[in-house]
């Protein structure tokens, strides 16, 4: 329940930093799949997050391939290293 509770506080806080998305090549996975979501359709599956404590999300496209942006070669980290990173796209098999 913590956890969910944590990822909708984030999912305000984000709603609120959206516009700095636009000045930057920063992102993370909830904007990233967002802008997938939008541009080319699909859905969204969500995870219980390996890095920290809140969730990860990933985009599946409309042919059912499941894509993820993710931090590389990271563990365990806080909030604030996830909220906004140059990441790398992949595709989870």
């Amino acid at each position: 329940m913590r956890r969910k509770l944590l990822t909708l506080v984030i999912f305000i806080v984000f709603f609120w930093m959206w516009p700095y998305r636009l000045f930057t090549d920063k992102n993370n996975c909830y904007f990233w799949t967002l802008e997938k979501l939008i541009t080319k359709g699909g859905k969204v599956k969500w995870y219980k997050s390996n890095l920290w404590y809140g969730y990860h999300c990933t985009w599946i496209n409309r042919d059912g391939e499941e894509w993820e942006y993710t931090l590389q070669k990271t563990r365990k980290t806080t909030l604030w290293k996830v909220l906004w990173y140059n990441g790398s796209v992949r595709q989870i098999k």
